[in-house]
């Protein structure tokens, strides 16, 4: 018999929704990291949390948006008081970075700080604090992926309305995007031991987690009814903006590579 991770079922806690504990947490440590690392670079801890303010609201908002509108816009256009429910789950990673990345180049504009040290900062501590948070979505499973007997593979019940319950083994693309995310966190502390050239961590974010991201994708549950993610010419909006990311990542690694590593603020 295939050997899988077991199914589970977290307590009923009331309010307290683990996938909002998760995230909430992440984001939290993501903003701890980044104010130590603005101090070990000296860098200015008030512009850091301007940034940082901007950073997180326009992340929750894209990724919120990006959820409703590429994924799921069939059932919210009934239900449009759910919308704002950000605790029940319910986030696009793709929608996420461009928000955050559309507030943050606004808040670098209007505060007048460097781009490219101030977004590897950035960067560096949300990888981690994105970790933590995917953990929220692999333990309510609420991005299935196909049947498999691979050894990561979550057995999940897929029928939670029904009396009797189906549990059957499948790729978690949660858990995948949590330990992808940890990797990059434990090879971002290997390069770190060095100075790197501004906007290292930038390009390198994009390639190292939306080229993965982008094969991942095709590992997801098309057989799951409302729990399948919507696609636009066989592949998925986070596809899409996965191949655009990675072209970006590498011109920013290309445009940066012969620059500085320290330049002032």
């Amino acid at each position: 018999m295939p050997l899988t991770i077991p199914y589970f079922r977290l307590p009923d806690m009331g309010f307290v929704e683990p996938w909002g504990l998760m995230v909430a947490s992440g984001t939290i440590i993501g903003v701890l990291i980044a104010i130590r690392r603005a101090r070990i670079l000296g860098l200015d801890e008030d512009r850091l949390k301007d940034l940082a303010s901007w950073v997180v609201v326009g992340g929750f908002v894209g990724a919120r948006l990006g959820h409703v509108f590429f994924y799921h816009w069939w059932y919210y256009q009934d239900h449009l008081g759910e919308i704002p429910m950000l605790w029940k789950g319910g986030m696009s990673s793709i929608g996420g970075f461009a928000g955050g990345t559309a507030l943050g180049l606004y808040a670098i504009r209007r505060y007048k700080i460097n781009v490219w040290r101030y977004g590897d900062l950035a960067v560096y501590s949300t990888v981690p604090g994105w970790a933590i948070g995917r953990i929220g979505c692999a333990l309510i499973h609420d991005h299935p992926g196909k049947l498999s007997d691979f050894f990561l593979a979550v057995e999940m019940n897929m029928t939670p309305q029904l009396t009797t319950e189906l549990i059957e083994a499948r790729h978690d693309l949660g858990l995948y995007d949590s330990l992808l995310s940890f990797a990059i966190t434990g090879l971002f502390l290997w390069w770190n031991r060095k100075r790197r050239f501004d906007g290292f961590f930038l390009g390198w974010t994009c390639i190292l987690y939306f080229l993965p991201r982008f094969f991942l994708d095709f590992l997801r549950a098309t057989d799951v009814g409302t729990w399948s993610d919507t696609r636009y010419l066989q592949l998925t909006p986070a596809q899409y903006g996965s191949i655009m990311l990675v072209i970006v990542g590498a011109w920013i690694l290309w445009t940066r590579r012969n620059t500085s590593q320290i330049h002032s603020d």
